[in-house]
């Protein structure tokens, strides 16, 4: 399996964090193996030099860094506290984008595989986990709802509109299983 494209921008996460001598920094060597730890790591602790890192590794490999992050401990909070630093930081249009990025191709959204036995849908749950991650960061901070929808390239919200809601209408015309997956993925991302 090819290495994702976002490793090189994790690579240089690991020696930024080798190099913070700080107590609370885990000692990490440029050699060691880039995982999404590294990105967890990352958000945890967000400034000037780890968001634009952080953005240029989903930009590398959107689907690729939702994987990572849905199947690693705390890649729940770390996606989180990663959309909303980059709310915060006025980068709503950029999460937008990013965001459309990784929605746009529904037949690959659509796609299953085989796996253990059973059918899985493994684009439309990244995307899902994505999503749900941008909808509890975007419910937190309605005001950039403007902002991210024009980043994206959807209209806005309704008045009252349940910001997971909106969000997932981008991907109604997936089929049955597909739009399940996505939804339970969804779920998991967005939970506080």
């Amino acid at each position: 399996m090819p290495a994702p494209r976002w490793l090189p921008i994790l690579a240089t996460l690991t020696m930024l964090t080798a190099c913070d001598s700080s107590p609370e920094t885990p000692e990490t060597t440029p050699s060691a193996v880039i995982t999404s730890e590294s990105f967890i790591a990352a958000a945890a602790r967000i400034d000037a030099t780890s968001l634009p890192a952080l953005a240029a590794a989903v930009d590398a490999d959107p689907s690729g860094v939702a994987n990572q992050l849905q199947s690693g401990l705390g890649g729940r909070r770390a996606l989180q506290a990663y959309a909303a630093a980059m709310l915060e930081d006025g980068q709503a249009t950029h999460l937008g984008r990013q965001w459309a990025a990784l929605t746009a191709d529904v037949p690959a959204l659509s796609a299953s595989e085989q796996k253990d036995g059973g059918v899985w849908h493994p684009r439309a749950e990244d995307a899902g986990f994505f999503t749900g991650g941008i909808a509890a960061a975007l419910s937190q901070n309605p005001k950039a709802l403007p902002d991210f929808a024009q980043g994206a390239g959807v209209a806005p919200p309704a008045p009252g509109q349940d910001v997971a809601e909106w969000l997932s209408a981008r991907i109604d015309a997936l089929p049955r299983p597909a739009r399940a997956a996505f939804d339970q993925a969804l779920h998991a991302g967005a939970v506080r």
